[in-house]
This record gives C-alpha cells, structure tokens and sequence, in this order.
C-alpha cells in the first residue's frame, strides 16, 4: 500500500503548529519536525519510476490502422 504524503505533510504540519513556546526544547522539537517533513518530501518525489502503473489513454484501443499518419489527430 502506498504512503499517503498529503496526510503525513498534514500531522507533521499540525504538530509543529502545535509547538507554540520558544524554550529551547520547543525550538528543537520545530526543527527535528522540519526535517521530517524535508525527508517525508524526498521520500515522495524519489520514487523509483518503476513502482509506477502507466494508465491507458481512454480509447487507445482503437484499430491504428485506420487513423492518418499525422501525429496531430
């Protein structure tokens, strides 16, 4: 099953809302959080391009035969 990003940038986003003081352990809490979030963003666009499904164009099936040569239609 694939990781839903948009719901863990969600909770990661929530959580460091959440962390309003400015002591020290708040601060550091702010930035651990923030490089999650940098790692939850590399992990989502450093997929390997072969975990991903090519979906068929609607009607792609059709007889090619009988269509032009153009490559415009």
């Amino acid at each position: 099953m694939p990781t839903n990003f948009a719901s863990v940038h969600t909770h990661l986003e929530n959580a460091q809302a959440a962390l309003t003081g400015s002591d020290p352990a708040t601060q550091q809490l702010r930035e651990a959080i923030g490089l999650i979030m940098d790692a939850a963003l590399k992990a989502q666009f450093s997929e390997r391009p072969e975990s991903r499904k090519v979906v068929p164009f609607p009607g792609g099936g059709r007889d090619r035969a009988t269509r032009s040569n153009s490559r415009h239609g």
